[in-house]
């Protein structure tokens, strides 16, 4: 098994890692009508606005899980609002809604709420950006679990961030999701307080 950085031509497969893994790591079609909104909102504007924060791990050819980042989570916010939104504004319009953190949850289904996180992704803010800047997401697929993989994809972003000054980077996760939260314990994280929604927080101090 190696990591490597991304390469133009990963896209397909982590996007297929993120929609077979996005609900809980099974597949997303669990919960979507339209399970490409998952690799919408947590893979690909991370490919297309910070692709040297996104590294893959592979083992005879074959793309075994990936992890994306970024650096500055408000100012990757702003900017997905600005050069990635755009694009989904006739093929995934959000539902009308106003303003603030949690708007995503007063839609009923879960298609509808990825849409608003697609075009509102400031929503998806977590707290604390002056200790914990950056943020991540990581998926490996169910069959290279407990092998290393998920370790070593986040060895090599945490030294990449904090070589670009990150002094600590942060996740949400579903509350629920037990085998995750052993996981995030046993790389270093630590479990945060997040006062809203059904996720908690973990994360993990970097450069010291």
């Amino acid at each position: 098994m190696i990591t490597r950085g991304f390469r133009s031509g990963d896209e397909v497969d982590v996007r297929r890692i993120c929609v077979a893994t996005g609900d809980a790591g099974e597949h997303s079609r669990n919960i979507l009508r339209d399970p490409e909104l998952m690799a919408h909102v947590f893979a690909s504007p991370y490919l297309a606005l910070h692709p040297e924060l996104c590294f893959v791990a592979e083992s005879s050819g074959q793309t075994l899980g990936y992890v994306v980042a970024a650096l500055d989570s408000v100012e990757f916010y702003h900017r997905w609002e600005r050069e990635f939104a755009p694009r989904f504004a006739r093929s995934h319009p959000a539902p009308p809604l106003g303003g603030g953190r949690g708007e995503a949850e007063r839609v009923d289904d879960a298609d509808g709420q990825l849409r608003v996180l697609l075009h509102r992704p400031r929503t998806m803010l977590l707290p604390d950006t002056d200790v914990y800047p950056s943020h991540l997401h990581i998926n490996v697929l169910s069959g290279a679990r407990r092998m290393g993989v998920g370790k070593a994809l986040l060895r090599v972003l945490f030294d990449t961030l904090a070589a670009a000054g990150s002094p600590g980077v942060q996740l949400g996760v579903r509350a629920t999701n037990a085998s995750a939260h052993a996981f995030y314990r046993a790389v270093g994280m630590t479990r945060l307080p997040l006062d809203e929604g059904p996720a908690i927080r973990f994360g993990c101090p970097l450069g010291r």
